[in-house]
């Protein structure tokens, strides 16, 4: 909304700021952090009345109070009216990311709705297929919009340390399947199996948006564990999405050129600033969790950023701590199952073993702090080593 003051700039000179991405980034970063910070201690009370997680043990410890859940209304209120004050707001792209954030946010808001409703032993949230299925639909909407957006490079995937991507390029005769590391196709396909690769490409970006959110979701069992990581990752991407905007830098670093890439730069530092305004709350002792409405959203979120700007494998990278806590999880598993019983951990996600081991709350949430800045940096690192 903001954007539009610059077309009065021949009036009032300063105005041409609110058509630099970054100074709109800024603002985003800015006014989503105030909006979690401030709204947060207004509604608290009634959220520790109405929004705890129904647990056996409720009764354990009755004078300690309970943190609430579904914190992630607070962030997701923030990203939504923060991205539509300062981006474009008339971007396609744009659009399209809000609705996916907020569907999978509603998706998570009923996941923590049952868990304040009925005891874990009875039903810990929407159940984990029925999660799966609402997911695929949320996202091949999303994934089959942005194939229909003007300059999205869906259909591509950047693999670090190649200038060429994989994808499916349409030719007039046929289909050319282009891989990394080769300067002409691998092979070539009819033009009637275009559908095919459209799936196959809408199968693999929902396993990125799958992965994401679920780990997320996953990593957000600490206090300030979760936001923490989740504001280094959208930093990180809010970066690639301004390089991915910018034509100079993406003709040097060898990056596809998307134009409204800036805009999902606002939206990414939307995300970044309603997670740190969240960790003031949320760092220990956390007097509220974020819950499922905004891990599932978030991390949703995070990879569709990816996907438009063909940057999906930058998601393990860049996202390194939920890849290992979601890695933690399936291993246990699996390990479980084939082995009669036995485990590899003595309690997953992998932030749990830590904590049998007896490390301290702070020094586990710090040192994945501190691994998701290096995994940050490696990321953006191989931009340049392409």
């Amino acid at each position: 909304m903001y954007y539009y003051l610059s077309s009065l700039s021949t009036d009032w000179g300063p105005l041409r700021l609110f058509n630099y991405i970054t100074f709109r980034a800024g603002g985003a970063f800015i006014t989503a952090f105030l909006i979690v910070l401030l709204s947060i201690p207004v509604f608290l009370p009634y959220f520790r009345v109405h929004c705890v997680q129904m647990s056996p043990r409720m009764d354990d410890q009755p004078e300690k109070p309970k943190t609430p859940l579904m914190g992630g209304i607070f962030m997701i209120s923030a990203i939504v009216i923060a991205t539509m004050l300062w981006s474009k707001i008339t971007e396609r792209a744009l659009i399209i990311f809000v609705l996916s954030t907020v569907a999978l946010g509603i998706l998570g808001m009923v996941d923590d709705i049952i868990k304040t409703k009925y005891l874990r032993s009875e039903r810990d949230g929407v159940r984990e297929r029925t999660k799966m299925i609402v997911q695929a639909i949320v996202t091949v909407i999303a994934l089959y919009l942005l194939y229909k957006t003007h300059g999205a490079v869906t259909m591509q995937v950047f693999f670090p340390f190649s200038r060429q991507p994989f994808q499916f390029y349409p030719e007039l005769e046929s289909i050319s399947v282009i891989v990394p590391f080769r300067y002409h196709p691998l092979f070539h396909l009819p033009l009637w199996c275009m559908p095919g690769c459209l799936l196959f490409m809408l199968g693999f970006n929902y396993l990125v948006v799958a992965g994401a959110s679920n780990g997320v979701n996953l990593t957000d069992g600490k206090d300030g564990l979760a936001a923490g990581c989740m504001f280094i990752a959208a930093l990180a991407f809010a970066v690639v999405a301004y390089l991915n905007g910018h034509f100079e830098f993406a003709a040097y670093l060898g990056i596809p050129y998307v134009p409204q890439a800036g805009e999902i730069g606002v939206f990414a530092c939307a995300i970044a600033g309603a997670c740190l305004g969240f960790l003031w709350h949320n760092t220990a002792p956390a007097s509220i969790y974020m819950g499922d409405t905004g891990s599932l959203a978030l991390g949703g979120a995070l990879a569709m950023i990816a996907i438009m700007l063909a940057q999906q494998l930058l998601v393990p990278i860049i996202g390194l701590v939920f890849v290992i806590e979601t890695l933690s999880v399936w291993l246990q598993r699996t390990s479980y199952k084939l082995r009669h019983g036995k485990r590899i951990f003595l309690r997953a996600p992998i932030h749990h073993h830590f904590e049998m081991k007896g490390i301290p709350d702070n020094k586990i949430v710090m040192g994945f702090w501190i691994l998701a800045i290096l995994a940050a940096m490696a990321g953006l690192a191989t931009l340049k080593l392409r």
